[in-house]
């Protein structure tokens, strides 16, 4: 038996076991339900065995929809209540696991060198299932300074991933990494439509580029210069129209896991993440004076309001340069 069927067996046999469980929320995701019963953390096998079904259970009754949540609901419920159990012995009830004495303990103990994200993201969530159910009120963390998570990559930074992507050893990796940054940084995808782009998406017109993305935002995107060169590089002398143009192993749960998992396993000086190449592509339009409803369509917002995070990064601007046009006076009729 090979190790897929192996695996498949287990999953069979957990979902039978835990079958229970999952009728605590009879609409819960078959995909959530796999990241659930497939989840095994870095325990050992005895403190899994004994909080394995109060971690299943309580991550159903948060009632969780996207792999993200689940994943992250399984990480730390796991490892905070495997050691709760191990350091106190209580019994595994939410009133007695989930109490702000035992998180901020953990917090002292477990994860004392941990990012102010990560500390302030791990009180937040055990924080939102005291507060589900157990109907306790753990104090939260102060939110920490998020603004540069957005904050837009520098000529310096987007030099030193292109010589990145350049020096990866396979020309498989090279394709996948300039995939990526034409994607997001001349296109502004998201992980989610990156995975879904194939090579018939990418339409070539003399020296421009255009993406159409699919998926629940559809539209054609123009490809921001000079990164429609990198993302040429990706395609060259691929004729599959089928092929994906970032290859790799998706996962059904969670298709964009491929892109992540390729980023971490390749890291470079600079981190390449497509959400902060997005930004960069996003303020880059509204520095060039792009209108904003022209950038709301070609981003795919649903809402101007998604912008205000960009905003803040973008140039500041010089009021007197628009007084024509304030007061009409440079209005076409």
């Amino acid at each position: 038996m090979n190790r897929k069927d192996r695996l498949n067996d287990i999953f069979l046999a957990d979902s039978h076991t835990y079958a229970h469980l999952r009728a605590l929320d009879p609409e819960l995701p078959d995909h959530v339900w796999h990241v659930i019963i497939r989840y095994r953390p870095q325990l050992s096998s005895v403190q899994w065995d004994a909080v394995r079904e109060f971690t299943i259970t309580n991550a159903i009754l948060m009632r969780p929809r996207t792999f993200e949540s689940v994943r992250r609901l399984m990480c730390m419920s796991a490892r905070f209540g495997a050691w709760v159990w191990t350091t106190t012995g209580t019994t595994l009830t939410a009133e007695r696991v989930y109490t702000e004495s035992n998180v901020y303990r953990y917090l002292q103990e477990r994860l004392p060198k941990h990012s102010e994200g990560h500390r302030w993201g791990f009180v937040r969530q055990l924080g939102a299932i005291a507060d589900a159910l157990a109907d306790t009120d753990i104090k939260r963390l102060a939110a920490p300074q998020t603004a540069g998570r957005r904050r837009p990559f520098t000529l310096s930074d987007v030099a030193s991933m292109h010589s990145w992507a350049a020096s990866l050893t396979t020309t498989l990796k090279r394709q996948n990494a300039w995939a990526i940054l034409g994607l997001a940084g001349g296109a502004g995808l998201r992980s989610e439509e990156i995975v879904d782009v194939r090579l018939r998406d990418i339409e070539v017109q003399g020296d421009r580029l255009f993406v159409h993305v699919t998926g629940t935002r559809p539209r054609r995107v123009p490809v921001l210069h000079p990164w429609n060169r990198t993302l040429l590089r990706s395609i060259n002398n691929r004729t599959n129209p089928d092929e994906y143009a970032f290859r790799g192993y998706r996962l059904e749960e969670y298709r964009p896991r491929a892109i992540q998992t390729f980023l971490t396993d390749h890291p470079g000086r600079v981190r390449a993440t497509v959400s902060r190449l997005r930004s960069t592509w996003i303020v880059t339009q509204i520095d060039n004076g792009l209108p904003l409803p022209v950038l709301k369509a070609i981003a795919g917002f649903v809402s101007a309001l998604s912008l205000e995070k960009h905003l803040v990064h973008a140039k500041a601007v010089n009021i007197d340069d628009y007084l024509g046009l304030i007061i009409g006076e440079e209005v076409s009729r």
